[in-house]
């Protein structure tokens, strides 16, 4: 079902039921009994993604509940939640009731631009970062630019940098910036860089594109420095650096997920 390419699309509400398939049932839009009143009907009946026939629940898109779990059963929309409802206290958080936005740990900013009333609290709070790993932030005096760590489709993490089918379609480690701050560090395609941060350094080949353009935050233009993971150590690939010789060591508050997708580096030729 994954190969199916049909660009019908008879609701015109953008479901495309026939293209490709969504996990885990082929529904589009999560949550869609939302869609619906407490009855069954559709809010907006020129948009109903599904509606309550008297026996079952139907229209373009695959309910996201039980098919025939009539409206006075009372089932509802946010089916990951035992009460069924949406919760504005996010319970059970390190950091909660209410959940909050914080900048990374490395942030180009250096403000909570979503929390102006509390300045103080520009990363979380809550999360966890040991002694020694706090003192190796880098500043964005010295480390200018956003970098983030990213897959490649021909790749799947660190595994098939040993695979030759892969190494052939993706043979050797680069670095990824936009064509205004290339121009700004006078880099051209093809040639090597130097990516650092506060914790260590890649060298690697440099692409330039269009799609990872300067973001304007708070008064400031903000690059980004985008660096696929797959390489580093041994392999059947060309050898590179690791990835994750640049990344901090912070773990979220919740899942102790490592903070490896937001942090500064400074680039220059190599």
């Amino acid at each position: 079902m994954s190969a199916r390419r049909d660009t019908s699309d008879p609701s015109g509400l953008g479901v495309y039921q026939n293209w490709g398939y969504s996990w885990p049932a082929n529904r589009r839009v999560l949550y869609n009994r939302a869609n619906a009143d407490k009855d069954g009907k559709p809010w907006d009946p020129t948009r109903a993604l599904i509606r309550w026939t008297g026996t079952a629940w139907a229209g373009p898109d695959v309910p996201d509940m039980r098919p025939n779990a009539a409206p006075a059963e009372g089932v509802g929309s946010f089916i990951m939640n035992p009460e069924g409802v949406a919760r504005l206290h996010a319970i059970g958080m390190a950091e909660g009731p209410f959940p909050e936005h914080y900048e990374p740990f490395e942030s180009p900013v250096g403000v909570n631009l979503m929390c102006p009333n509390n300045p103080k609290a520009v990363s979380n709070p809550a999360a966890r970062v040991y002694k020694g790993d706090m003192e190796a932030f880098g500043k964005k005096e010295e480390f200018p630019y956003a970098a983030t760590t990213y897959r490649l489709t021909e790749h799947h993490h660190f595994w098939t940098k040993h695979a030759k089918s892969n190494a052939i379609v993706q043979p050797a480690p680069f670095v990824e910036i936009g064509e205004e701050l290339a121009k700004e560090k006078g880099i051209k395609q093809g040639d090597r860089v130097k990516v650092k941060s506060n914790r260590g350094e890649v060298v690697a080949a440099c692409v330039v594109t269009k799609r990872m353009r300067g973001l304007d935050v708070n008064g400031k233009k903000v690059h980004h420095v985008g660096i696929p993971i797959h390489w580093g150590f041994k392999g059947v690939t060309q050898n590179g650096y690791l990835a994750n010789s640049l990344t901090p060591f912070v773990g979220d508050a919740n899942s102790q997920t490592p903070e490896f997708k937001a942090f500064l580096v400074n680039i220059e030729k190599a």
